[in-house]
């Protein structure tokens, strides 16, 4: 059969967004250099369509509680179905709980396309540091949509078989591990920058420690002051958030602000890459996280890694040379750090991550499952 018409269909894709953006972008690209037909549903400020990296994209118009946020989710599914059934796919890729998986699997079922739903993390998550009276019920309820969500669809794909083993008993669906991938040719290009290093203010003896990724509370990135406190060197910091403001007073009370360097999100990824690569080490201190693309990123670009041994990917780390450590112990990050620091740079063969390898496993998962019709 001739390649399937894609739509993938998300509430959590933002202009300064991680994981799912960097899917996303790399699925259009890939469909866009191989003839196949890939097509995004996102929301956005306002109804429209655009472009996503070469692919057609319908925005639907969401709501945000406060711009730091980043999203903006859209509250009725009928805009959503409607943007999806102009593409008229052959097979939909739901990204969330939240972007009405019950209503689109409705919808496909009478219109006989195939639904698959990623399945990035656990909803509870996103509540994990709200105050005490809130995270119960709310993480109550979030684990509840996910349940719902997850009883629906052909394939729920997972990136890492921690997910796939804490959601098994709650899909109705085969769960489908697929790790996500990297773009090799920027990241194992990359190479130190002294001007980077210039720019930044940072003495050529100086350890540069650099975070990468959403400046939000589920990140970990409150544990950030805890550890530079303990080792000595500067932290970059490059990403935007609600977080910011509570880390900057963090390290302002800590003495320590005179060494942190706030970049903002980085939309150049080239740049981002050099970055890395620059950097001495690089800290992920989420301490639980479905997968960790950062990570690999900057595995890639040559960078020493630190991470929280409660993460997804820490199976696919451990044997290339990261340092993992327990979560939510700034001073375990900071001994992770000096312990990393001590090894040379890593250059592991990542050749099996290749993102032209994961679009070629999922497009013949969702050839198999349009056959299967």
């Amino acid at each position: 059969m001739t390649s399937p018409r894609v739509v993938d269909v998300t509430q959590w894709y933002s202009p300064t967004s991680g994981g799912i953006r960097t899917y996303l972008h790399a699925k259009a690209r890939w469909a866009s250099d191989t003839g196949a037909f890939h097509a995004a549903v996102l929301t956005g400020p306002r109804d429209g369509e655009s472009l996503l990296m070469g692919s057609p994209a319908m925005v639907v118009r969401g709501r945000t509680p406060h711009a730091t946020w980043g999203y903006r989710v859209a509250l009725r599914a009928h805009g959503v179905i409607a943007a999806v059934a102009r593409l008229a796919p052959d097979v939909v890729v739901v990204h969330d709980a939240l972007a009405f998986p019950r209503a689109l699997a409705d919808w496909a079922a009478a219109s006989g396309v195939r639904l698959v739903q990623v399945c990035h993390s656990h909803l509870a998550d996103a509540v994990q540091w709200a105050p005490r009276l809130v995270r119960r019920p709310a993480g109550a309820a979030l684990a509840h949509i996910q349940r719902r969500a997850l009883a629906v669809g052909e394939v729920v794909l997972v990136a890492s078989n921690s997910v796939r083993d804490a959601i098994q008993d709650d899909s109705s669906a085969a769960v489908v591990v697929s790790p996500l991938g990297i773009d090799l040719a920027t990241f194992c290009a990359a190479r130190p920058d002294p001007d980077v290093r210039r720019r930044l203010d940072i003495a050529g003896d100086e350890p540069m420690m650099l975070y990468a990724g959403r400046l939000s509370r589920e990140k970990g990135v409150e544990l950030l002051p805890g550890m530079l406190r303990e080792q000595p060197g500067v932290l970059v910091v490059a990403g935007s958030g609600s977080a910011r403001s509570r880390v900057e007073h963090q390290c302002r009370k800590a003495g320590i602000a005179h060494r942190v360097r706030w970049l903002g999100h980085v939309t150049d990824r080239q740049g981002l890459a050099t970055l890395m690569a620059t950097a001495d080490c690089f800290v992920h201190p989420a301490p639980r996280e479905a997968y960790g693309l950062a990570l690999l990123e900057a595995l890639a670009a040559g960078s020493r890694l630190v991470a929280s041994d409660g993460i997804g990917i820490a199976p696919v780390i451990r044997d290339r040379g990261a340092v993992l450590v327990p979560g939510d112990d700034p001073a375990a990050l900071a001994r992770g750090v000096a312990t990393a620091l001590e090894q040379p740079r890593p250059r592991p063969d990542l050749s099996d991550l290749s993102w032209d390898r994961v679009f070629r496993r999922e497009w013949d998962l969702y050839r198999r499952l349009v056959e299967a019709a």
